[in-house]
């Protein structure tokens, strides 16, 4: 596969300071030479987004709503075949993943005698079965079995929908350590006392893929009673900041049960930062 991302009026990637000029001048309709003009006049403003704003109000248009954006990203995760999964079937959800028989984390598991069942909430090892039901206001104290049992709960019955970044800081990994192995296999590592992370780390390589999504299928990255105005203008903010400064990290977050279709990824390539 090779990249190639077609910067339409309603294109939103700020994986580089390079992508996010070609985004700010395509959302706002503001030429880069003008928005140079105001780069170190931010002290002048009470933030950076009200600079923004009055730039485009002079000079451009302000998109109605992030929704129409096209927004492009990648998505971080560890392959031993090249994704040869992820080609076939997409970007998937946890759960999705797990379900896939075909998927790398599905296989890995199965070698190992762990089996999940989705419905039940049980996963079960060497004939003894845990109960890994999820109860977000009863969470068991910490160190103790319960409380690992539902730590594995909360990635499959809470935080299992797919993810990926906007833009990173290429000198601070992300803290889940996603480049290194699936999150899940350190959860399951301390309930069973195994060593799964570090087989997975020694056999697997990290793989970036680079994707697009609808803004209808992403969550907001900020407080959801904001305005359609101010949550576009967070958006572009953040374009400018990485325009004239260094990408930093932001993440993006799928709506529960959107998965990422194989038609929708763009390229698929060994991770380069973080290592």
């Amino acid at each position: 596969m090779s990249e190639e991302v077609l910067y339409l009026f309603n294109t939103y990637d700020i994986r580089s300071s390079a992508n996010a000029c070609k985004t700010l001048v395509g959302l706002s309709g503001v030429d880069i030479s003008t928005w140079e003009k105001f780069v170190g006049h931010e002290s002048e403003y009470r933030y950076t987004d009200d600079l923004v704003e009055e730039v485009i109000k002079r000079f451009g248009h302000l998109p109605r709503t992030y929704l129409d954006f096209n927004f492009v990203y990648f998505h971080v995760t560890t392959s031993a075949n090249e994704c040869e999964a992820i080609k076939k079937y997409g970007i998937l959800d946890l759960k999705q993943a797990y379900l896939c028989v075909e998927s790398e984390l599905r296989v890995f598991l199965d070698r190992h005698g762990i089996i999940i069942n989705i419905e039940d909430a049980l996963l079960t090892y060497k004939g003894k079965a845990f109960d890994i039901s999820y109860n977000a206001g009863n969470c068991p104290r910490t160190g103790t079995q319960e409380y690992l049992c539902w730590s594995i709960g909360r990635k499959f019955y809470y935080d299992f929908t797919t993810c990926g970044f906007l833009s990173v800081w290429e000198r601070s990994p992300y803290g889940g350590q996603v480049h290194c192995r699936p999150e899940i296999l350190w959860d399951i590592d301390n309930l069973l006392r195994l060593k799964l992370s570090e087989e997975w780390e020694q056999s697997h390589f990290p793989y970036e893929i680079v994707a697009q999504v609808n803004g209808f299928d992403i969550v907001f990255d900020g407080d959801d009673d904001q305005s359609d105005k101010d949550k576009v203008l967070m958006y572009l903010t953040m374009a400018y900041d990485t325009a004239f400064g260094e990408p930093f990290e932001h993440i993006l977050l799928m709506k529960n049960g959107i998965q990422i279709s194989p038609d929708r990824i763009i390229e698929i390539k060994p991770l380069t930062c973080w290592r």
